[in-house]
């Protein structure tokens, strides 16, 4: 899934490697699924790692790619009701709660954080 995105879109998830031990502890970056909510940042990181400041390194380095590189406007991230870790993540980053909806497997929110400021290439659309 993550290689096909890579594909079609021209970006996707990064895999997020300890630099000390160089071992891969999760993945991050962008996916922008048919249906969805526009272009959204997604993490997963290893239990044993959380609380080391690994999410936010990589979601501000994330968030400033998506801004600078990718010239995105609005990058949202869909976080599970539940998971009071990434809420706290995503307002780290600045994100504010726009939305919440309902799914089978349970209730979602929608963070959004707006780029500071748009480029010359702001409302250019991202790569279909």
């Amino acid at each position: 899934r993550y290689v096909g995105h890579w594909q079609l879109r021209g970006y996707g998830m990064w895999a997020v490697v300890e630099r000390e031990s160089t071992r891969v502890i999760g993945h991050m970056g962008f996916l922008n699924p048919e249906g969805g909510r526009g272009l959204e940042l997604g993490w997963a990181l290893e239990q044993s790692v959380w609380g080391r400041g690994y999410a936010l390194e990589g979601a501000r380095a994330a968030v400033e790619y998506g801004f600078s590189t990718m010239h995105a406007e609005l990058i949202r991230c869909v976080i599970r009701g539940e998971n009071v870790r990434s809420i706290r993540l995503a307002e780290r980053l600045g994100a504010r709660l726009e939305s919440e909806f309902a799914e089978a497997n349970g209730r979602y929110l929608v963070y959004g954080l707006a780029s500071p400021k748009p480029g010359p290439d702001a409302g250019r659309p991202l790569r279909a």
